[in-house]
């Protein structure tokens, strides 16, 4: 197996495992939404928008590998692979192949769970909003309170 298709599955690799991290953080981040957590749903968000990024940061090299290989190899003949070396490399090409497209899929449902969590929580931020809003006034503090307040007594 050549240096460029080792890396290239590697990078793959790679990239399925900040995938399965990205699932993760996806996953328990719904602990700090139940909770109401905001210390800790801020830095599981700052958490995942690092992994997006390095995911990010593989793929200019991946299809650059991707290019190399398959004029390397003739990737569209996987099948009629003859050497025991590409038949193995093949075999392996769609292992990860095949895992990174049940990743993709899971981060795919996971996001959009997370998605839902993000416009409920903003739906209910609204309406917490509209009812101070509403009510501000009635609970707000007497005018002449805030005279007669201790920490202005002092100062007169």
């Amino acid at each position: 197996m050549s240096a460029e298709i080792e890396k290239y599955l590697n990078l793959l690799e790679q990239r399925l495992s900040l995938l399965r991290g990205l699932a993760q953080q996806l996953v328990a981040c719904r602990k700090e939404f139940i909770a109401l957590d905001l210390d800790g749903m801020y830095c599981r968000i700052a958490e995942q928008e690092q992994l997006c990024w390095q995911i990010q940061s593989l793929h200019p090299a991946i299809d650059t590998l991707q290019r190399t290989c398959a004029r390397q190899l003739d990737l569209h003949r996987l099948d009629a692979a003859s050497r025991p070396e590409e038949v193995a490399w093949a075999e392996r090409l769609r292992s990860v192949m095949r895992e990174l497209g049940v990743t993709q899929a899971e981060v795919r449902r996971l996001n959009q769970i997370h998605a839902a969590y993000l416009r409920r929580s903003m739906r209910t931020i609204h309406v917490m909003m509209n009812f101070v809003g509403n009510f501000a006034f009635t609970y707000a503090r007497p005018a002449g309170a805030i005279e007669t307040s201790p920490q202005n007594a002092g100062r007169g």
